[in-house]
């Protein structure tokens, strides 16, 4: 959406091609149905990636129409695949974690796909050094990968010190409630944290397929009534959330976290930042400057920062 709102403010004519429906302002998107197989079979997400193929000729057609002067796929695999086999030039590739740390490493045939889309961009990009060192890997010609990091705007994402709440410590993390992200370590960390007798509140913004689990897990560990589960929240809620805060976690547990946005805002809104030493993290946290850097999962090293 950032690089939507970008050309849109900008006057380029923008149109999305996308599995999912949606509304950005001053962009046309053009909804792709799979079939419905896809849905509601409980096959593997390899196999829905080769489904996919099944767009190919709308896809096609679609780009050809509307004759752009350039094709961007984000995501290497599914969008890179249908943005390769379309066959138009100028195409750029923009690799953005997952598609690029796990995919491959799962499948054979996925890291062949990959190879085979890089081989048809005219330019590649990726969001970190990181990710940028491994989808080099996989591109077999003399192109470069492209770094190009996120940007936060910094006269949005600042210091408001006026919604501090000075007698409670609010611990708090913006995340996406699946797996990778680890919140299960930071829920249990801040567990110990009450029981030395802390005044402290964890502050959870985000919501995802963990939630009820999440639930559950702070009930066990008798701290519900110091959580506060905020939900999903519209990206213009998120500053003040932050401002709330007085520490920031990220207690991601996978590679795939190729960046880490999340670091860069609570930094932004003058916070120190507690990260996982794993994936680009380290290039946007400097361990002992603008926060600290523990292991993945090490509930101990987590509680006493």
């Amino acid at each position: 959406q950032r690089w939507i709102r970008y050309f849109v403010k900008r006057d380029y004519e923008i149109h999305i091609i996308s599995f999912q429906e949606g509304y950005i302002e001053g962009a046309q998107i053009h909804h792709i149905s799979t079939p419905d197989f896809l849905v509601i079979s409980p096959i593997t997400k390899l196999w829905r990636k080769i489904g996919y193929l099944s767009t190919i000729f709308k896809v096609r057609k679609l780009i050809f129409t509307l004759a752009p002067d350039i094709v961007h796929a984000h995501w290497a695999t599914s969008y890179g695949l249908l943005a390769a086999l379309s066959g138009f030039h100028p195409l750029i590739i923009s690799a953005w974690g997952r598609d690029i740390i796990d995919s491959p490493r799962n499948s054979w045939i996925l890291k062949k796909i990959i190879q085979y889309n890089l081989s048809k961009a005219d330019t590649i990009t990726a969001t970190s050094e990181i990710l940028k060192k491994e989808t080099q890997k996989y591109v077999q010609s003399h192109k470069k990968v492209k770094r190009i990091p996120f940007g936060i705007d910094t006269t949005r994402f600042n210091v408001n010190s006026e919604l501090k709440n000075m007698e409670t410590i609010y611990v708090g993390t913006v995340r996406a409630l699946e797996r990778k992200y680890g919140i299960s370590y930071l829920i249990e960390a801040f567990a110990n944290v009450k029981m030395s007798g802390i005044n402290a509140k964890l502050i959870i913004v985000g919501t995802g397929s963990l939630m009820d689990e999440l639930v559950k897990l702070s009930k066990n560990l008798c701290i519900m009534s110091n959580i506060i589960f905020a939900g999903e929240i519209a990206n213009d809620e998120v500053v003040k959330y932050l401002n709330k805060m007085d520490i920031f976690v990220i207690p991601s547990i996978a590679d795939s976290e190729t960046f880490g946005v999340a670091a860069i805002e609570a930094s932004s809104c003058g916070l120190p930042v507690i990260a996982s030493n794993v994936g680009g993290l380290p290039e946007v946290v400097i361990d002992g400057k603008t926060g600290f850097l523990v292991n993945p999962k090490d509930v101990g090293k987590l509680t006493i920062f």
